[in-house]
């Protein structure tokens, strides 16, 4: 009697891992136009009115199919869990956008691709390669270089963004498992249904008046962040959460970028440093992946 044979690792397609990037990029363009107007209007009046626009565009796109869809998921309860994860997760990030810059919201915030690789290897069984636990490993070591933590003094702003670093890994779990089954459309409108109606429970009463410069930058910051859903809820379907978590990393230079542009925060030396490894643990992790995939398809 022959032995077993043994389990293959998932391999994350080049084209999945794109998305990722491309998706996370997307989010850092997205929290730099929320970040300008969250000094003037609160979070959830933000976040309110953004899902209101990505709301839109889904039934623009879907029509009642969209509606008919999400009505019929086996997934509710999931949806209904990510949903509020990522809300939870968004308020109290763009909350402590007060008080702390976007490159050391996005770095503390980055402690979430390592949550995410711990949790997929618990509830979604996924098997861990040396070069994702090194990936992840790089990646969040050149974050620290980065961040150079005696930067940061402890704070209720620096345990909010920790807080929601754990929600948005929670999400990722269960964004990876809802993907399986049901299509990207259905959970962006989902997601953004949740959002729009707690939001909105919680804005409506306290509504501040908005100008024509917050009214510009959160339609934008619809448009921006309806494209970055969409296009991690695909590349979610390609890739392994393990494998996301870490892709993530590769969209911190552009929270130093938009620092720069908008509000003229200059990098420390010591970004530049990180930014080589985070950069290196990409590369690494991207061609690792694609030997692997290379071995799944060549074997008999």
């Amino acid at each position: 009697m022959s032995a077993p044979a043994p389990a293959r690792v998932e391999a994350a397609s080049l084209a999945g891992m794109g998305l990722g990037v491309a998706a996370y990029s997307l989010f850092a363009l997205h929290d730099a136009m929320v970040k300008a107007v969250v000094f003037t209007l609160p979070a959830p009046q933000i976040l309110f009115f953004r899902s209101m626009v990505i709301i839109t565009i889904c039934l623009a796109i879907g029509r009642r199919q969209v509606v008919v869809d999400l009505w019929r998921s086996k997934n509710r309860m999931l949806i209904l869990g990510r949903g509020l994860m990522t809300m939870s997760a968004w308020v109290m990030y763009y909350s402590a956008g007060r008080h702390l810059q976007l490159a050391e919201m996005t770095t503390l915030y980055y402690l979430a691709p390592v949550l995410t690789t711990v949790l997929a290897v618990i509830f979604l069984r996924e098997q861990l390669t040396l070069a994702r636990v090194g990936g992840a490993a790089i990646g969040f070591f050149g974050i620290i270089v980065a961040a150079n933590p005696s930067g940061f003094a402890i704070g209720w702003p620096v345990l909010m963004v920790l807080a929601a670093a754990l929600c948005w890994a929670v999400a990722m779990i269960l964004m990876r498992t809802i993907s399986r089954s049901d299509r990207t459309l259905v959970q962006v409108l989902a997601q953004n249904g949740i959002h729009f109606v707690l939001m909105g429970a919680i804005s409506l009463p306290f509504w501040q008046a908005m100008g024509p410069r917050e009214i510009a930058l959160c339609i934008a910051a619809g448009l921006v962040g309806g494209m970055g859903q969409f296009t991690l809820v695909e590349a979610a379907r390609a890739v392994p959460a393990s494998v996301l978590g870490t892709v993530e990393y590769g969209a911190l230079m552009w929270s130093f970028v938009f620092g720069y542009l908008f509000w003229g925060e200059m990098p420390a030396p010591t970004v530049y440093v990180g930014a080589f490894f985070v950069v290196a643990a990409g590369l690494m992790l991207a061609l690792s992946e694609r030997r692997h995939r290379r071995e799944i398809i060549d074997a008999p």
